[in-house]
């Protein structure tokens, strides 16, 4: 019986670099492949985020101009109290009536969606218009501002809502409450008030200054307020201008 042996002959030199050209090209492409993915996952997040940006945007400029509006109404209500005050016209339920609706009081709160999504995800870096992250940062820096002087208002509010408990009378003020509506003038004027103070004329001065004081700091807050929206809206567009038709879908 013969025995074939089947002899391999040994690769030459081009098989081997053609063998390594085709692993490496594989290789390769895998690995831009990979790249190509990672990179359109990023920009699917930026875009989403920027559009939730974009969504807030729209929902703190309707509440800038509703706080501005309630702000602007109460330093009115302020000046014609004191106008009454010094024509010596004010009566007892006017001044029921402007102290407990001027110890009120309308807080800016950012619907900050987007800007937390990209903060804690480390969005900005996704971002590579530095106009759209210079924004974002003068807004979120505007906004700890803006917070921090509503503080320093509350506190003084805060304030003469303590005084006011103990220089007027509790029956109107629970009739004032039980009665009390939506809006800007949550409490009726009282048909008939009650005392408004029984141990002299300097605690209704320190309750006047509490709540003239406090109500202040809406003049500052409003133009804060107006150049937390410009700066917004400056930012809007410079969304819009990069990312307009991907925001449509």
């Amino acid at each position: 019986m013969e025995v074939h042996h089947h002899s391999h002959h040994p690769k030459k030199w081009k098989e081997y670099v053609t063998e390594f050209v085709m692993l490496f090209a594989a290789v390769t492409l895998g690995f831009f492949a990979e790249n190509l993915r990672e990179v359109q996952v990023e920009k699917h997040r930026e875009i989403s985020y920027l559009k939730n940006v974009h969504e807030d945007l729209q929902l703190d400029f309707q509440t800038v101009d509703t706080v501005i509006k309630s702000n602007t109404y109460r330093l009115d209500m302020l000046d014609s109290l004191f106008v009454s005050i010094n024509n010596n016209t004010v009566t007892n339920e006017d001044f029921y009536f402007y102290l407990r609706n001027l110890a009120l009081r309308s807080t800016f709160e950012s619907a900050h969606t987007g800007f937390d999504q990209i903060k804690s995800a480390g969005g900005l870096r996704m971002v590579q218009n530095k106009e759209i992250t210079n924004g974002i940062q003068q807004y979120e820096k505007l906004l700890v501002s803006t917070s921090k002087l509503e503080e320093t208002r509350e506190k003084t509010i805060e304030a003469a809502r303590f005084k006011m408990a103990a220089v007027l009378d509790s029956k109107t003020l629970y009739e004032m409450s039980i009665n009390q509506t939506g809006g800007i003038i949550r409490f009726p004027k009282p048909l008939k008030a009650g005392p408004v103070i029984k141990n002299g004329g300097n605690e209704i001065n320190e309750l006047l200054n509490l709540v003239a004081i406090g109500l202040n700091t809406n003049r500052y807050l409003n133009e804060r307020l107006n150049q937390l929206k410009k700066i917004g809206q400056h930012l809007d567009q410079a969304i819009l201008k990069e990312y307009k038709d991907d925001l449509e879908h």
